[in-house]
């Protein structure tokens, strides 16, 4: 008897784990289907825009993106081993050649999500209006 509910435990908690995974997964996917516009962040560790507005700068594009309609993905250009891990990342939303000549750190770089093509670009030493003004016009601009 103890076995037989010890073993209905388990499955009943892996149906419920199972669930939830699949849960978030969608939830997951669906937010990321809702992206209208993927903004790229050029950032390096030696960066001294990045050290001084950084976080400000990521603060007030936060702010200004509750419904998530911008993905935001760092492109760490510190060294090869984060240029790299990076690469990928990028690969992954098709903007890798997009970013290749693209390598000015302290700045966003705003691209339509459905045609990969560059519809805004903003240095992060703006200010915050100025950075919420450009990416209101980059999902304006998005298809």
């Amino acid at each position: 008897m103890y076995n037989q509910k010890s073993s209905r435990m388990k499955t009943t908690k892996s149906i419920l784990t199972s669930l939830a995974l699949f849960v978030l997964i969608s939830v997951s996917a669906a937010a990321q289907s809702e992206a209208k516009v993927i903004a790229v962040i050029n950032e390096a560790t030696w960066c001294p825009v990045c050290q001084k507005n950084g976080e400000r700068a990521m603060a007030a594009f936060k702010s200004n993106n509750k419904d998530g309609a911008v993905k935001f993905l760092a492109n760490d250009v510190s060294n090869k081993e984060t240029k790299k891990k990076s690469s990928e990342t990028l690969k992954k939303y098709g903007l890798e050649q997009a970013m290749a000549s693209r390598q000015a750190t302290g700045v966003a770089y705003f691209f339509d999500a459905g045609s990969g093509k560059l519809i805004n670009q903003v240095s992060l030493a703006k200010s915050d209006k100025i950075l919420a003004d450009a990416m209101t016009a980059a999902r304006k601009e998005a298809k």
